[in-house]
């Protein structure tokens, strides 16, 4: 809830950050807007009265080049200016109204615009400085008989110059005119008091009045403006200069071809317009801080309300939880006084049992499984139980507990610290354990009976155990004596027989035959001397000790063993001498040659050339050796019992089925292991695995 609020608190002051800002621009905005509209239209009123106050300026020069344009001596001087006594008079008297008129300057000009005659009041004046005589001689011609008020800028001076002209006619013509030089920069200086400027331009746009903007103005100054428009559609041109914007106003003067700029200072409506959106900022802040406040206080009685809330529903909880669980609980002081029991621990001690105010011991028996609980139960009236803890299991053990009625029951009972406020006590939980120890007893009783019956069994089984080995013993020795009555009794009737015939032919004196039936004989003993000496093999004992054999003398020796046998046998062996293996030398021979006969005897039945692959594959400790002839294999079914004594393939009387066997014994002898499988072409492969040297 805290966390929660924090996040609300922290939402809510960063809105109103935001939304402060947001209106202090705002109200800057529509604050200098207002301001700017009323500089604007202030400005407007300024420029009328500039216009009738220059106007007003200017009607007391324009008379008076008017009051020497008719005068004898000026006429005379215009039919003969070249003399000096009317040029003298004529000074003379220019000099004079200049004092009178309280004037800069009065000239008499040519037709031409050329200089005949000056009052010589200003001698650092030079009228071909500010005027052109081509400008000036156009003026006249173009102005006759009328008013005209000129004005001239010196560039390098930065200066200008105004004259009003009245032209002098005499019987000839138009022969030049009177020129007056005025001064208006004293209103320019009136107008140009506080921080807006006045700039005055003539018909050339030339600067010839802006005292304050002196050498600050280029020609081209107009152009550095930027086009606005109010929020009234007002639009209106913003000017940049030293830093500081002002807004450009002017009016023309139709007659005069002169224009009033008025630049009214921004500087003091952006400040003003600032103060205004700090002070509604400061307002609209208080405001919110007011509302945060408000809402803070709101959502903090609400949040308590609502922790009550939720403690009455905890309490709630947790009373319908005491009151329903399946565990007694009893509550101790620190002194080990019962001060509240649940209702599960007055059904184990009786309803009508007086547990409150009591000690927990009084209801603990002396018997032996309570000594280490009545001891610890006792010590808390003495004194605290020193290091315990919040949830600490002090003690937890089986007991044995008393009802009302003098009953007893056992129970498992758990003492833990208990801590709350300042106060600290001990919880006990309480669970009767008497089903759980009928449970053990009837458990234990039963895996006693289960113990003698398993015994029982165990010994049956043993019993019949015994029986199916002895059982499995004599259908093996009677197998093999089947087996083996069989490879005998052939011989033995073809001895009989043999011996009946060499009888017989011995009587009649046939010695030759007689002779030749003796060496069958002898071939038929001789069989009956190879299979005894076969079982010898399959029961000989394991060799004591091995050795490092090498694999490629074994099987040379077992291709030398076999003889004339092996002439006609492709090989293909891949391996050197360095391979060797943990065996012995004769058995590991005997393996390679009872599986290499095979190969030539089953090639022989087919009537096809032998063809004989050895390889190896070296593992970690261990060296598989991989044998396959071309030979016409077996099934897949009869696979599982070519290492079986006596089975084999063969016709009756072309072999024992002692081969495979005696090999399979041989390499288990030599902790080796011999086993056949078919590879993914069906073809048989053995695998002999020994290990490595």
């Amino acid at each position: 809830m805290i966390s929660q609020f924090r996040k609300h608190r922290l939402f809510f002051l960063t809105f109103g950050c935001t939304l402060l800002t947001l209106l202090f621009f705002g109200v800057n905005t529509i604050a200098y807007q207002a301001l700017i509209i009323d500089k604007h239209s202030e400005g407007q009123d300024k420029l009328l009265d500039y216009v009738i106050e220059l106007r007003n300026e200017l009607k007391n020069y324009h008379i008076l080049p008017y009051a020497l344009a008719d005068n004898p001596t000026l006429l005379a001087f215009m039919n003969t200016p070249k003399d000096p006594a009317l040029r003298q008079r004529l000074q003379r008297q220019l000099e004079d109204l200049t004092h009178v008129s309280k004037t800069q300057d009065w000239f008499i000009l040519s037709a031409q615009g050329d200089l005949l005659v000056s009052s010589e009041q200003s001698p650092n004046f030079n009228l071909d400085d500010y005027f052109s005589k081509t400008d000036l001689s156009n003026v006249l011609k173009e102005q006759q008989g009328e008013y005209i008020l000129v004005s001239g800028y010196n560039p390098k001076q930065y200066h200008s110059a105004h004259l009003v002209l009245a032209p002098v006619y005499t019987k000839t013509g138009l022969a030049g005119a009177v020129a007056v030089r005025i001064n208006v920069s004293d209103l320019i200086e009136r107008w140009n008091l506080l921080d807006d400027l006045v700039v005055m331009t003539d018909q050339n746009s030339l600067i010839f009045l802006a005292s304050k903007l002196n050498r600050l103005l280029v020609s081209n100054w107009l152009d550095d403006h930027t086009d606005v428009q109010f929020l009234n559609n007002t639009r209106s041109k913003i000017y940049h200069l030293n830093n500081e914007n002002y807004l450009l106003q002017n009016v023309t003067l139709d007659d005069l071809k002169w224009q009033i700029h008025y630049l009214s200072n921004l500087k003091g409506i952006q400040k003003k317009a600032q103060n205004i959106a700090f002070i509604s900022l400061g307002f609209f802040a208080l405001i919110f801080l007011f509302w945060l406040y408000r809402r803070e206080r709101a959502l903090k009685i609400a949040s308590k309300l609502e922790n009550e809330i939720l403690i009455a529903n905890s309490a709630q909880r947790q009373r319908v939880l005491i009151e329903n669980t399946h565990v007694g609980l009893l509550q101790l002081t620190k002194r080990g006084e019962i001060s509240f029991v649940n209702p599960m621990g007055l059904r184990y001690f009786g309803q009508r049992a007086e547990l409150n105010s009591h000690y927990l011991y009084e209801f603990l028996p002396d018997c032996p499984e309570n000594q280490i609980a009545l001891a610890f139960i006792k010590s808390l009236q003495i004194q605290e139980v020193a290091g315990s803890t919040f949830a600490e299991n002090l003690l937890e053990q089986e007991v044995v507990l008393q009802k009302e009625n003098g009953q007893v029951f056992p129970a498992l009972l758990s003492v833990s610290s208990l801590k709350w406020s300042d106060s600290q006590g001990y919880l006990v939980t309480l669970l009767d354990i008497s089903k759980r120890k009928r449970a053990e007893l009837n458990l234990l009783d039963a895996n006693t009976r289960l113990e003698e019956r398993v015994l029982e069994r165990t010994k049956a089984l043993e019993a019949a155990q015994k029986e199916l080995l002895r059982a499995e013993k004599l259908a093996a020795i009677g197998q093999m004596s089947t087996a083996i009555a069989h490879e005998l009794n052939q011989p033995l009737t073809g001895i009989r027989t043999l011996a009946y015939s060499a009888e017989l032919l011995l009587k009649r004196q046939d010695s030759e035959q007689a002779l030749k039936t003796l060496i069958d004989l002898e071939s038929l003993v001789v069989r009956m001397q190879k299979l005894t000496s076969e079982l010898k093999v399959l029961a000989y004992r394991r060799p004591e000790q091995l050795a490092s054999t090498s694999i490629k003398s074994s099987v040379e020796r077992a291709i030398e063993s076999l003889g004339d046998d092996v002439n006609n046998v492709h090989w293909e062996i891949a391996f050197n001498d360095l391979d060797e293996v943990i065996a012995e030398p004769t058995r590991l021979e005997r393996i390679f040659s009872n599986l290499i006969s095979n190969s030539v005897q089953a090639c022989a039945e087919l009537k096809i050339t032998p063809n004989i692959k050895i390889s190896l594959e070296t593992h970690d400790e261990q060296i598989t050796i991989s044998y396959q002839d071309n030979g016409p294999g077996i099934e897949k079914a009869q696979l599982t019992h070519i290492f079986e004594p006596f089975f084999t393939t063969k016709p009756i009387g072309k072999g024992l089925g002692l081969g495979l066997a005696i090999s399979a014994n041989l390499a288990k002898d030599m902790n080796g292991a011999l086993k056949a499988s078919h590879d993914d072409n069906s073809t048989l492969v053995f695998r002999l695995t020994l290990l490595k040297a």
